[in-house]
């Protein structure tokens, strides 16, 4: 059964590593498992990250060593690099009562280092009362050699951001030797779509932009992809692609790493009015207009121009809209991947899409592209091996997302499996942690902790239905912080409307469910100034009181999810509970807090099995 549980770089995953460990771990401080993510270090720089011991309740911080000697804390260095960590100290600089879980960074980026040098680093734990853990197991590593650098201006680009410079981009990167950088450096550089290599960095450095072309032409249909393998409908292009049609397992690219602190903007829409806002952290953040398939040709730039060369063609409006646009970044069949450091903005679909790939780290990036429709931050779909960590989402769809095909054809495909998101900040988004709707070939291994979530529509969203089957299980949501969510903090749902899976897809063999979720210490909160923002439903603006959980299995159907516990939650202002269609499941030590309503704050039917146990209520204070 270990084996089963253990990610391929060693980390424990899923929920039941407390029963799996010996009891006498289970009181220990040391870090676990301090690793560097494949092909985040080169010559000068790199990133570790561990996990966190049993006895993680009572360290307030960590310490990085290398060589022997002290680089610095885990917290200090967050405040240094992660573009998450403004947010989330602006977010609990307004929790003046202490109310919230508090998330602990474990994860450190290490700069300064010299090509081909051997290090050594080791991580300990700072107790609360002041004591240190012993060190935790050492990692030792050599750099690379420093990589040729091939700036794209040596091939004719020209950064004004008028010129059309994919083919000079496209020359660089076949002709930069193999491991390689290919630079885009300060200025705007504009570019239909580009396709990377085996072996190669792409670095957009500070000052840079990485600019989509406005017109559909850029991004030829003949050089996209399908979804799936058994999709009938073809996509264009994203800005930026690994893609071959002919291989769409891990191998067919390998060690590919797109990084920089630079900007790459898919120029799908306009912005809105006002074009920008200062978020609760003090910075500034774009909005674009939430279009939709009825607007799009009014709303849109690039997105307009595929939208109107589709419907042309003789494609459906409502088939181009959601098959026919552009993501910023597509990369399939990739092992070794590593994305860091930029700042993604205004795709005309998705933000980035991980396919079929291996070994997949992202880290530090900044996902501006609220209220783009569809602007996901991060998808991963029939994917292994996968980390989010360090990164701030303001996405205009679910911010980090995972998928594994639909429909019947699905049960073919390998699962999506072993995730770890940790110390990110979710500010905008359906949803903060979403599992489907895509789940045909099943979602595995999911640990979700540290992070905290502000203004998104829910925390933890699975979502599945009766035409894509599968599910989601072994699923671990633990120490997030929630504030002023729109929706459903955590759902679990078997009635999601996925239009798109009628175009394409033959329907599942029975509807998808979702079992062994553990959530745990998690806390939500509805401020003072929250307001609930209006759903459509039945064609008028209603304003809606969304349940604190909602569990909704297929009960007509039979389908029930299973094995979902809910333990240590505090739910501070929050509407009920509603669980229909859950067996064995737990409701344990809840609490609501400022309770609004009258009687008990929950309702459960078709739970065989299910227990409610420490469930208090705290009226809101007069």
């Amino acid at each position: 059964m270990t084996s089963v549980l253990r990610w391929k770089f060693g980390l424990p995953c899923g929920f039941l590593l407390a029963l799996l460990m010996p009891a006498a771990w289970a009181a220990g401080y040391v870090p676990a498992k301090l690793l560097a993510p494949p092909q985040s270090f080169d010559a000068h720089s790199g990133v570790l990250v561990w996990s966190k011991p049993e006895g993680y309740a009572e360290i307030k911080d960590y310490q990085v060593f290398m060589n022997g000697k002290l680089l610095g804390s885990a917290q200090e260095n967050a405040r240094q690099s992660s573009p998450a960590q403004p947010w989330v100290d602006a977010f609990y600089a307004e929790d003046r009562e202490g109310v919230h879980v508090r998330v602990q960074p474990h994860v450190f980026n290490v700069s300064g280092l010299k090509p081909r040098t051997r290090y050594s680093f080791t991580v300990r734990a700072v107790l609360r009362d002041g004591r240190y853990s012993a060190h935790s197991p050492r990692l030792q590593l050599t750099t690379p050699a420093l990589a040729p650098v091939c700036d794209i201006r040596q091939h004719g680009a020209v950064g004004d951001g008028k010129t059309l410079n994919t083919g000079a981009i496209q020359d660089t990167i076949n002709a930069c030797p193999q491991g390689g950088t290919v630079r885009v450096p300060a200025g705007v550089f504009k570019s239909g779509a580009i396709f990377l290599k085996s072996n190669m960095t792409l670095e957009v450095a500070e000052g840079g932009t990485l600019l989509g072309s406005e017109s559909a032409a850029d991004y030829p249909l003949a050089r996209g992809y399908t979804l799936y393998e058994y999709s009938t409908t073809r996509r264009p292009p994203s800005l930026i692609n690994a893609l071959d049609e002919h291989a769409r397992s891990a191998g067919s690219f390998r060690n590919i790493r797109i990084l920089g602190r630079g900007r790459i903007d898919g120029n799908g829409f306009k912005r809105a009015e006002p074009a920008s806002i200062i978020g609760e952290a003090g910075i500034s953040l774009p909005v674009y207009v939430a279009s939709n398939n009825r607007k799009v040709l009014d709303d849109g730039i690039l997105a307009a121009d595929q939208v109107a060369a589709a419907v042309k063609n003789g494609v459906a409006a409502g088939t181009a809209y959601g098959q026919y646009r552009s993501s910023l970044i597509t990369l399939r069949g990739v092992e070794n991947l590593y994305i860091a450091g930029l700042t993604l903005m205004n795709p005309a679909f998705h933000g980035v899409m991980v396919l079929e790939s291996e070994n997949a780290t992202v880290n530090g990036l900044s996902v501006q592209t609220f209220d783009v429709n569809n602007g996901d931050g991060v998808e991963f779909g029939n994917s292994a091996h996968v980390m989010v960590f360090n990164s701030f989402f303001d996405t205009g769809d679910d911010c980090v997302n995972f998928a594994a095909g639909t429909g019947l054809a699905a049960e073919q495909q390998p699962p999506q499996r072993d995730a770890w998101i940790f110390n990110n900040f979710m500010r905008k988004g359906h949803g903060a942690v979403v599992l489907g709707s895509h789940t045909g070939a099943w979602i595995e291994d999911v640990v979700a902790e540290d992070n905290v979530i502000n203004l998104t529509w829910s925390g933890l969203r699975a979502k599945t239905n009766n035409l894509n089957g599968g599910g989601a299980r072994r699923v671990l949501y633990r120490d997030n912080a929630h504030r002023d969510l729109q929706r459903e903090p955590f759902v679990l749902t078997t009635e999601y409307s996925d239009p798109n899976a009628l175009i394409d897809y033959a329907p599942a063999r029975q509807t998808g469910h979702f079992e062994d979720f553990s959530v745990q210490r998690n806390s939500v909160e509805y401020s003072a100034r929250w307001q609930p923002t209006p759903v459509m439903q039945g064609g008028v603006l209603k304003t809606v009181d969304f349940n604190a959980i909602l569990v909704l299995g297929d009960v007509k159907n039979r389908i029930y999810h299973e094995n979902v516990a809910f333990e240590d939650l505090l739910l501070i202002g929050a509407a009920p509970i509603r669980i229909d269609g859950l067996r064995n499941g737990l409701l344990s030590g809840v609490t609501f807090r400022a309770w609004r309503g009258g009687g008990q704050p929950w309702e459960l039917s078709h739970a065989p099995g299910t227990r409610m146990q420490d469930i208090r209520l705290q009226p809101a204070p007069r």
